[in-house]
């Protein structure tokens, strides 16, 4: 028997660097599953640009639509190809879905490895039109990573499991240094205003580090102007291309404040405390660990209770894979 072959989509990382840790955890995940497995990252990003600039400016100005990407993912050889992350709902499926398509019509197995769904899909009607795409693409494994996304998709699969979301395993794909600094907590306030020391209960003495996870945005251009006075021209600012600048930052910090969601994921796996100012239903991936204060308070995880949740995914996905 051959060497299981695995197609990871993923990518996107310019564009939100939280979709790095969503990739390399859940390539972490796959690895231990599965170890002497062949893994392969592509990328969607090339396919997500396209789309956008047809829709906005050639459709606008010219009234069709061009295609011009090469999709590599039709030029590798694979068994599985793996999506993860909150890409549930039609405008995901919209962009991405007919590459989807056309590899399970080849005989590509679809393992979705820590799938929710988008903001807006989470609604009765949404969730219909997702099932709908779903049936098309037959998964063969689908692990979500809420409880609300097993329940409107677990029945679709082969093979389903209540699973946790795939960042939670970024601390075992990457072991951070330790940094020469004081001790600090990280402030990341992408989609809206910094709260005040005050307001945070932090005390104006304490080293704080001010982290970015996109410099591409959509921003209206009032948009710009806030996030200027209120973020760029702050101290002890990141913004990188590389994953791992951010994940050695979060595993170091005494806490992480902040309205992304996978700011806090990363920073509760590597055992450290977060707060979530965010009101989104992607935090259904928080309570899936027995986290439901974290919008609420400074929160603190219960390592034992994720690395539980982490080995029993692990095993799950190593059963299956394990027939091929």
């Amino acid at each position: 028997m051959g060497k299981i072959r695995i197609l990871h989509n993923g990518g996107g990382w310019i564009t939100n660097i939280g979709n790095a840790f969503l990739d390399l955890g859940s390539i972490e995940s796959l690895r231990r599953a599965c170890p002497e497995a062949e893994i392969y990252l592509t990328s969607v990003t090339n396919r997500w640009i396209s789309y956008h600039i047809n829709r906005k400016i050639i459709r606008c100005v010219f009234q069709k639509r061009t295609v011009n990407v090469l999709d590599l993912q039709n030029f590798l050889s694979a068994d599985y190809v793996v999506q993860s992350g909150a890409f549930l709902g039609k405008d995901w499926f919209d962009v991405h879905g007919d590459l989807l398509l056309k590899l399970i019509n080849k005989g590509v197995k679809l393992i979705i490895n820590g799938g929710g769904a988008t903001d807006a899909a989470y609604t009765d009607e949404q969730i219909e039109k997702t099932r709908k795409y779903l049936r098309k693409l037959k998964p063969y494994v689908f692990i979500s990573r809420d409880e609300k996304a097993f329940e409107s998709f677990g029945d679709l699969a082969e093979y389903s499991y209540n699973g946790i979301d795939c960042a939670f395993f970024i601390s075992e794909a990457y072991k951070p240094p330790t940094l020469d600094i004081p001790s600090y907590i990280i402030l990341n306030f992408d989609k809206q205003p910094e709260p005040s020391l005050k307001e945070l209960g932090i005390k104006n003495e304490k080293y704080i580090i001010r982290i970015h996870h996109s410099f591409w945005h959509s921003f209206p251009l009032l948009d710009y102007i806030k996030m200027m006075r209120e973020y760029y021209y702050k101290e002890n600012i990141l913004i990188s291309e590389i994953p791992y600048d951010y994940l050695t930052l979060y595993a170091n910090t005494d806490a992480t404040y902040s309205d992304r969601v996978h700011a806090c994921v990363v920073t509760l796996s590597y055992g450290k405390s977060a707060r979530l100012f965010c009101d989104t239903p992607r935090a259904l991936l928080l309570e899936r660990i027995g986290i439901k204060k974290i919008t609420k308070e400074l929160t603190k995880p219960n390592i034992n209770k994720i690395k539980k949740e982490k080995e029993k995914q692990i095993a799950f996905l190593s059963e299956i894979l394990g027939e091929k």
